[in-house]
Parts: structure tokens; sequence; C-alpha cells
């Protein structure tokens, strides 16, 4: 498993800085944010999710595995862990940038809003909902709601979800989701040992081995219609694209660092935005539905050419 909320996480940020030219100006806000999470998670560990909690038994659950069939289990979260996280991101975030005050204090009043109105435990979809809701009636972009909402709840995902995903078979699944909980990935990486492909999720961090020549949203294995392009000196990342489907995913080449064991390639996604800009440019969506990028940022683009 990734683990985001593991001690390595200045040491792979550092690495980033060297490996991505656009990172070091948001280097800093990363490691802040991540310091700030994991202060409180040190102060309120929590507890894991038990393994006899899944829904069904290992042995069903590794016949779903050698079906390619995901568990899609998303268990409610705690709405205060999820509101109290949100707001400590968002106060890193007017401490790194004042001017974004108003907007940070709309959402932490609507984030408010949103606790006093929820049951204790909320879904994903209840959590969806809020996301779509801030977009609509406050100022804040795509880019940084992705970054919000996805560094917080993988932190809760992956600390709840962890005992479950260790004994999940997941070497014998070759679907395109995540087997454990059902999301669709958005980046992974080429491993330093033999350079087989494997895909993250960026909801709780279960990895999973996948066909090098295959599109993990469509399945689509047509070798003329899969493709990847990469940026000179920054080709450990890669954008890998589908014609049939148009959506894009990054996979990250761990073979110019070998890191197969402690990388975290979450830190790698967001020290590599410049690449979903480029991606959107191309006409490619994001196959995982995390829009790392303002519509606004794609059209300026363009003018500059």
């Amino acid at each position: 498993m990734d683990r985001v909320w593991s001690d390595g996480y200045n040491d792979e940020i550092d690495r980033c800085q060297k490996y991505y030219c656009n990172f070091k100006e948001g280097a800093g806000f990363i490691r802040d944010v991540f310091s700030v999470l994991q202060d409180y998670y040190q102060k309120n560990p929590g507890k894991a999710m038990p393994i006899a909690n899944l829904p069904l038994s290992i042995d069903k659950a590794t016949d779903l595995m050698r079906k390619d069939q995901s568990l899609v289990f998303r268990p409610e979260i705690d709405r205060d862990l999820f509101c109290d996280l949100l707001n400590l991101s968002c106060h890193q975030i007017i401490k790194t940038n004042a001017s974004l005050n108003n907007i940070v204090s709309d959402l932490k009043a609507k984030t408010e809003a949103f606790r006093a109105t929820s049951d204790l435990s909320i879904s994903l979809d209840k959590i969806e909902e809020f996301r779509e809701t801030l977009l609509s009636e406050t100022e804040i972009g795509n880019d940084l709601l992705a970054f919000l909402f996805s560094i917080v709840l993988s932190s809760i995902y992956r600390r709840l979800l962890e005992p479950i995903s260790e004994v999940l078979r997941t070497d014998l699944y070759e679907g395109g989701d995540c087997p454990l909980c059902g999301e669709k990935p958005h980046y992974g990486m080429l491993k330093a040992e033999d350079g087989a492909k494997y895909l993250d999720c960026w909801l709780c961090g279960t990895r999973w081995m996948h066909a090098r020549v295959k599109c993990p949203y469509c399945s689509n294995e047509e070798r003329e219609e899969l493709g990847y392009f990469t940026i000179d000196e920054e080709e450990i990342c890669r954008v890998h694209y589908c014609q049939a489907c148009c959506c894009y995913y990054k996979i990250f080449d761990t073979r110019q660092f070998n890191a197969d064991g402690g990388i975290i390639l979450a830190i790698h996604n967001l020290a590599s935005l410049e690449f979903d800009l480029l991606a959107r440019k191309e006409g490619f969506s994001s196959g995982s539905g995390l829009e790392w990028i303002n519509e606004r940022e794609i059209v300026e683009d363009y003018r500059k050419d």
C-alpha cells in the first residue's frame, strides 16, 4: 500500500523537487499540509477497520478478485473527522496564500453548515454532493478543491481500510477499478524491478498489477488507440491516454530512481500537475474523475500558444 501518512513523506517531497521542475514553488505548501494532518493523526490515532467488518468473507472476496470484480467497499466515515481535517487544511492554505482568505473563509463556513446538517457518519455520496455544492456556491476552483478533498479523504480511507487492503488477494485481480473500494485510479507506476505496471487507488491506497497495454477505464487493448507522452527532462511521469474513451492517467517510471518499496505516488501526482494540464489541453479527460485543472487554465494556455 502507498502509505501517505508514513514518515517518508518529507523524503518523497525532497525527491520530487529534484525531478519535477515546476514543483519547487508548491513543495513547501504540500509539506506543510501533510505535516499538519500527520500531527493531527498522532494526537488522534483513531482505529482501523477490523477485517471482520468486511460485509463478506475473505474467501468470497478472493473469489471476486479472481473474477476481476471489485468489492466496492466504501464504508461511511466520521463526519467530525472529515470536517476537522478539511478545516485544518483550509487554515494552512490561508497561512500560505493570504489572498485566498475570502474564498477559504467561505469554504470553512460551508463546512460548518455541512457538519450541522449531516449525520454523525457520512457516505462518499454525501461528500460528493457537498463538493458539488462548493463548486456551485463558492469561488473555489477545481484544482484547489480536488487537492483538499483528495488529501483529506485519502488520509481517512487509507488508515481505515489498511488491514483489509493488506490481506486482499490483489495479485489475482486485473481489473481497472480499485479492487477494494471501486474508485477509478488517477496514477500508477512501472516497478523498478521488472517494469511491471501497477495502478494505485487515490482513495484507499490499494495497489494492483494491470496489463501494460490496456486502458483501465474502458478495457481497450488496441495498441493503435493507446499511447503516452511525457516532457523532456521529466520522463519519470508519463501521461497514458486512450483514444477510444478519451481518458488519461499518469504512470511514474520508478526504474529511473529505483524506489519500488518506499515511493509515495500521491506526492508524485501533486508534483506533476503540469502533465494533467497538458492532457486536458490535448482533449483528454481525467479517467478518475478528479479534476486537477480549471477550465480557465486550459483556455489561457491555448491563448499563449
